[in-house]
């Protein structure tokens, strides 16, 4: 067949017969020098492959790293009858000794998972894995089953610099003839399954075991038939985009792929006006990381607004080409009586042990793939949020799929974080998301941030990789929100992005819940086992209570008392972070051992805990979290139970580490027949919490699900919804597992849960000052400051224009009433606690 040099181009052709035909043909030729392989492909890993030479070479020989694949996602084999066609020039980079090296096509990958999903089919044989169709370095022509790890039929055939590979399937009877040529030499499987040749297309660079490892380079690809089905799917050059959208600024972020450094360093932001479209702004490119962050002042945050990130590039020989991503950017519904937060936690991609080791065959079948999380996608477009919050651990480092890459930072964490990004796009591009690291996201199994300082071992505190990793990868995560609050960088110049934001009358406060936490090691009162897991009962955990150490820093309190007395735009008020302030595990790991006291949990230090709480509850504010694979509501108590904050934490998208809730306590005060892990208790740091619902694993509770695959579903993965009520000022919190439908299906137990606004700050009232009755406004804000100490006791926005002041102790308080609408104060001062019921002050603005 006649070669063409150009790069994706997609043709459909009809047969006589009238059957649908697709072609797609690919060089490399003149293409710039790149890490990208091409929007057609998915490429495993990212660092494995580069465009050079004017050929696609795979340059990974490490032996740990078998059958390095890179997976069409335009197109893919049907589970239909129809013919096949692929040829493909391809040749070894090097002088190869190791026979079993060996490159070529896979085919019929992952029948039972979607293209994205049966992309992620690499280095072992399995169930689901396709056959693979080449040439070994020895020379030798082959068709493997990759199911069985069997060689199917082969021939001596000898491999020369330049090789070409063509692989016809065609069907006869109920079977199809699979033939695999180069050059004279032939191999032919007369009668293959059909159900074999259905899925994923992937060239493939296999380096062989042991030493002398192989290389092989790709070009000149062509497939064709009417077998294969076309997808409009791409991966770059924009991978995805994530925005927020905040007192008239719009941030928007494009997450590009690693493009040449030969094409230009800069992407458009396009807006649809009467019409037309119109560039608004130009940005850099920023690497590592490959960034373009847009901020855009005075937007329209009244209107609906398509947009679309703009790009150019050279594809191929004389070929510049100008790629889209498409997307709206929606009005502030501010007239909305509910605004709809979903929260995700825990982003695994594939059950454990992955894709790392590299012996025996796959630890599961294809059902151990979970990405693309459709289910979760589809669900959530069902729930229709208003915000999207993604509260840590988008990446896990290790075997999700493949293991940490210490010597290719920037790339291994991309290949991972790409995978977050195309499974979220969809929503990401037309929902304000906002999105924040963890530890697992810097490379880190805990992460007590000590004020960005470098660290030797997590549990020193602060950061055990460069600070440009650590940079890049918030860069990537939160470079959408609005800007940081204070952004004095901390150590090693890494930044903040501690924030608010205003949307749909409600007020985001986004924390950095690691960054400034203390570190453990220096602990000097635990000395057996690990420095954070207190594993011994009679250990008085009020000892580790250490002056000095903090949780959120006084930065971070700082800015919590400004933002808590600030209401303007606002209605309701919620707290973003990676975790709740409270230890709610008493059970770890798989075997559910039983842990007295986890340090890395936000329970510790307890001063440090009080004081988070007692900011937020000033503002009567409601807590979201994730990253404790243990889906809880808490309601929070410093002096007394439930004088704090609620809190909720979701459950993990998929998780491999369980943890449950289940203290030696019985708690009080519970509901009735409710089990006696519910209730008022205390954490393993001594902090009063009353539990409402918690997703114990079914390793606890010994009762499977019965939900398959078993692996994924008996840890109770999920995510949760949470509306802000603002007409009835209530919080409803929805937990869902991940094989539910919200039409149908219950939630988990214990959910869903609604409490009032004024639960947050659930302290009893030692005295009531007079009732305010107010003429001239409805709504306004009202701020209770004792005059003696001057502190705010706390501040809201009442709903009406009554309301009953609770103070906690006698004394003197200075009123301040506020019409934000139309800026106008009222101030009454030296107001005692009112002496009978009905005692009233009348306020007219």
């Amino acid at each position: 067949m006649k070669k063409t040099m150009f790069l994706a181009i997609v043709a459909l052709l009809f047969a006589s017969c009238g059957n649908r035909e697709m072609s797609f043909e690919k060089s490399w030729d003149s293409v710039n020098e790149r890490v990208w392989v091409g929007a057609e492909f998915w490429p495993n890993r990212l660092q494995d492959w580069k465009i050079q030479n004017g050929r696609l070479e795979c340059i990974a020989g490490n032996p740990r790293l078998l059958m390095r694949t890179a997976h069409l996602i335009n197109s893919r084999l049907a589970d239909e009858a129809g013919e096949f066609f692929a040829s493909v020039d391809f040749g070894a980079l090097q002088a190869i000794q190791n026979s079993d090296a060996a490159g070529g096509f896979l085919v019929g990958a992952g029948p039972e998972l979607d293209v994205w999903g049966a992309s992620l089919v690499q280095q072992k044989p399995g169930p689901g894995a396709g056959l693979f169709a080449g040439i070994t370095a020895s020379g030798e022509l082959f068709i493997k089953d990759m199911e069985s790890n069997e060689v199917l039929d082969s021939t001596e055939s000898g491999l020369s610099e330049n090789n070409t590979l063509i692989l016809e399937a065609i069907p006869e009877n109920s079977k199809y003839r699979l033939t695999l040529k180069s050059g004279n030499n032939t191999v032919t499987l007369p009668e293959v399954d059909k159900q074999r040749l259905a899925g994923n297309i992937a060239l493939v660079s296999h380096p062989g075991l042991g030493d002398d490892t192989g290389t092989f380079w790709f070009n000149h690809l062509e497939i064709s038939g009417s077998k294969l089905i076309w997808l409009e799917n791409t991966a770059g050059p924009v991978i995805s985009t994530q925005y927020t959208l905040s007192k008239d600024i719009l941030k928007l972020t494009a997450q590009m792929a690693p493009i040449s450094k030969s094409d230009p360093q800069e992407a458009g932001l396009e807006m649809q006006k009467d019409g037309a479209w119109e560039e608004i702004s130009k940005t850099e490119i920023i690497t590592p990381g490959y960034t373009a962050t847009f901020k855009v002042n005075n937007w329209d945050s009244a209107a609906d607004i398509p947009y679309r990130v703009k790009y150019n590039y050279r594809s191929s020989e004389n070929n510049n080409e100008t790629a889209y991503w498409y997307g709206t950017i929606g009005h502030d519904p501010v007239e909305k009586e509910e605004i709809v937060v979903a929260g995700f936690t825990g982003n695994h991609n594939i059950a454990h042990p992955g894709l790392s080791g590299t012996e025996g065959e796959f630890n599961f079948d294809l059902s151990g793939i979970w990405y693309p999380h459709k289910d979760i996608v589809n669900n959530i477009k069902i729930h229709k949020p208003d915000v999207l919050f993604f509260s840590g651990d988008q990446v896990y480092e290790g075997d999700s799929p493949t293991f940490p890459d210490k010597e290719n930072y920037e790339l291994d964490y991309l290949y991972k974080w790409y995978l977050y990004c195309l499974a979220y796009r969809d929503l990401t591009k037309e929902i304000p998301t906002i999105s924040i690291p963890d530890d697992h996201d810097v490379y880190q199994g805990n992460l007590w941030g000590q004020s960005g300082r470098p660290a030797n071992i997590d549990n020193e505190g602060g950061y055990v990789h460069p600070a440009w990793f650590v940079q890049m990868v918030e860069r990537t995560q939160c470079s959408n929100l609005p800007d940081p609050y204070d952004p004095t960088p901390v150590d090693q110049d890494i930044g903040v992005y501690y924030t608010s934001l205003n949307y749909g009358g409600i007020g985001f406060a986004v924390l950095e819940d690691r960054k400034f936490k203390s570190g453990c090691a220096d602990n000097p009162f635990i000395t057996t086992g690990r420095p954070d897991h207190v594993i011994d009962p009679q250990f008085d955990v009020r000892k580790i209570d250490l002056p000095g150490k903090t949780l959120l820093g006084k930065r971070q309190l700082d800015f919590l008392e400004t933002w808590g007395t600030d209401w303007e735009d606002q209605e309701m008020k919620i707290a973003l972070s990676q975790t709740i302030f409270a230890n709610m595990a008493t059970h770890h790991g798989g075997n559910l051992f039983r842990l007295i006291a986890d340090i890395d949990s936000n329970g510790w230090p307890q001063t440090g805990r009080n004081k988070a709480i007692d900011a937020l509850r000033k503002a009567f504010v409601f807590h979201l979290a994730g990253d404790q694979h243990l889906a809880s509501i808490v309601h929070h108590g410093i002096e007394n139970w439930g004088d704090g904050i609620y809190s909720f934490c979701v459950p993990s998208v998929a998780n491999f580490y369980p943890r449950a809730w289940w203290p030696e306590s019985i708690g009080k005060d519970r509901p009735e027949n409710a089990p006696q892990n519910m209730g008022q208790h205390k954490d393993g740091f001594g902090n009063l919490v009353t539990v409402y619902g918690v997703t114990n694993p079914t390793g606890f509770t010994k009762v499977s699900t019965g939900k398959e695959p078993l692996a994924l579903h008996d840890k109770m993965p999920g995510y949760g919804i949470v509306k802000m009520n603002k007409r009835n000022r209530t919080i409803q919190m929805e937990c869902w597992p991940r094989w539910s439908d919200p039409a149908t299906d219950s939630q988990y137990e214990g959910w869903p849960k609604t409490i009032n606004q004024m639960d947050n700050y659930g302290r009893k009232a030692a005295a009531y000052l007079p009732v305010l009755k107010i003429e001239g406004t409805e709504n306004p804000v009202v701020s209770i400051q004792d005059e003696k100490s001057g502190e705010v006791i706390y501040s809201l926005r009442i709903k009406g224009n009554e309301f009953k002041p609770k103070v906690f102790k006698q004394g003197s308080y200075k009123i301040t009433l506020t019409d934000t609408e139309n800026d106008i104060q009222k101030v009454i001062e030296g107001v005692l606690p009112a002496q009978k019921a009905e005692e009233a002050l009348y306020v007219e603005f």
